[in-house]
């Protein structure tokens, strides 16, 4: 593998030989090409580097600790190229993942797509369910990832990513709570008509939790297990609903509906990557995570101006 960089290869290989000479005799320079790049790299440091001993180079304390940074450095630099090199050579790779309903609809898709423009050899199985389900499916290995909203894992797989989602509330233009510069909170909402997720979908059990006062609001307009359904209906209505950036934003760029974020601190909430404790992933399943990391950012972007501020001192 190429070094990160000719200092860091002399300093490295006199620190191996403990001799400028013998580095130089391995690394096929001069020991005054060799004996310079040391010189430089000690004087960006501000402090030698080596104790010049009758007996040879020794490493000095600060020298201890490059050393080791400047190994560190190197096997990243050289675990990227491989990486890159396998991305470059990858033609044919397996994809199997779990996602939501909602992100299996809404979101995926592009993701897949994205992938398949770039490397048309991968093929991708998606299960959707719930995290519950989806989570118990990494464990059990039927899946190799999942992606969900955040959650307690189960023993044998661990959250190796998050990316942070904001709750809001959806309806059509021209609402009576649409209303420039107001701030919602889910109580603010309440008196309207409601298409809810089932008692059942996580959604409406994380509603619930932030204000209870849902739950003995009474029987919604409609409960649906679909959010298909439920862009569908508010769009033609004066009802609300409450969805997270993903599942609106097609509705919302054609401007069929409008999505305001709520301000109630539990609405802010987080998705996960999980995977199995130890798992290596793949080649394909980074490209995909990757992919799928840069269409959420996308998202989020877009709807974060819209997003209510961080309490001060709210832990995220």
């Amino acid at each position: 593998m190429p070094a990160i960089s000719q200092a860091f290869r002399c300093f490295d290989e006199v620190a191996r030989r403990g001799s400028v000479r013998k580095a130089a005799e391995t690394l096929h320079l001069t020991a005054a090409a060799v004996n310079q790049q040391v010189l430089n790299l000690e004087a960006q440091v501000g402090t030698p580097l080596f104790d010049r001993l009758p007996r040879g180079m020794q490493l000095t304390a600060a020298g201890e600790i490059m050393i080791a940074a400047v190994r560190r450095s190197q096997r990243d630099y050289d675990n990227a190229l491989t990486q890159v090199e396998d991305m470059r050579a990858l033609r044919r790779g397996h994809v199997n993942i779990g996602v939501s309903h909602s992100t299996a609809e809404s979101l995926l898709p592009q993701v897949v797509q994205s992938v398949q423009r770039s490397h048309p050899g991968i093929t991708f199985s998606v299960r959707s369910g719930n995290g519950e389900s989806l989570l118990r499916g990494v464990a059990n290995g039927e899946i190799d990832v999942a992606y969900c909203l955040r959650r307690t894992p189960p023993p044998g797989v661990e959250e190796v990513r998050a990316h942070p989602q904001q709750l809001g509330v959806v309806m059509a233009p021209g609402h009576p709570l649409h209303t420039p510069a107001r701030l919602l909170r889910l109580r603010d909402c309440l008196d309207h008509p409601l298409v809810m997720m089932s008692p059942d979908m996580e959604l409406r059990s994380l509603l619930e939790r932030i204000d209870p006062r849902l739950a003995r609001a009474g029987r919604p307009l409609v409960e649906t297990s679909s959010v298909p359904m439920v862009r569908r209906l508010v769009a033609g209505s004066q009802a609300v609903s409450f969805l997270l950036p993903d599942n609106v934003v097609e509705d919302v760029d054609a401007g069929r509906l409008v999505w305001v974020a709520l301000e109630d601190a539990a609405a802010r909430l987080f998705s996960g990557i999980y995977q199995r404790s130890g798992y290596t992933t793949s080649v394909a399943m980074g490209l995909l995570l990757g992919a799928l990391e840069a269409e959420v950012n996308a998202i989020h972007q877009r709807f974060d101006r819209q997003a209510p501020p961080p309490l001060q001192g709210f832990a995220t």
